[in-house]
């Protein structure tokens, strides 16, 4: 089947995109700004404007039915949504740092002088996971992204001890 300038514009729409050119628009999304959700993939026109794929409006008419409507890049955006899924760090038992190490294998499981740190290997929300320490005989975690380092997560539970002591 060919499809090399396939439009899906609706037939009754004046916008259409450009052919034969990357069809997203330096991959923007539009997001909704309350939620973090993406909305739509971003195209662009051949009048140079930034429409978005699901229903062919510009940022300004999707903001009419949405206040909260924004467009960015796709990292940002995921960069927003991930925020919302993080927690700060808590102290915790014992007894939930033993079930959490044992329950799933680990993922980067490091001790040093400094601490002991472990994340759950079944995520969150894509690349956010449950993130565990084990400073000084106290157990703590938090959410954030997988691929913290060890090191940044031992100063994270230690700042946390020491805001827990005031």
């Amino acid at each position: 089947m060919h499809t090399q300038h396939f439009n899906t514009a609706a037939s009754e729409s004046s916008k259409t995109w450009v052919n034969d050119k990357t069809q997203t628009a330096d991959e923007l999304v539009f997001v909704r700004v309350d939620t973090g959700k993406v909305f739509s993939q971003a195209i662009a026109l051949e009048d140079g404007s930034i429409v978005s794929l699901f229903s062919f409006e510009t940022l300004e008419e999707l903001q009419v039915q949405y206040a909260d409507m924004a467009l960015m890049t796709e990292s940002q955006a995921d960069a927003m949504f991930c925020t919302r899924l993080f927690r700060p760090w808590e102290e915790i038992s014992e007894a939930r740092w033993l079930d959490q190490l044992c329950v799933l294998p680990p993922l980067g499981w490091c001790s040093t002088p400094a601490g002991e740190t472990f994340k759950s290997s079944e995520m969150y929300s894509g690349k956010v996971t449950h993130i565990f320490a084990q400073i000084r005989g106290r157990y703590f975690e938090c959410r954030d992204y997988a691929w913290k380092k060890h090191a940044d997560l031992v100063l994270g539970a230690v700042l946390a001890m020491a805001d827990n002591a005031h």
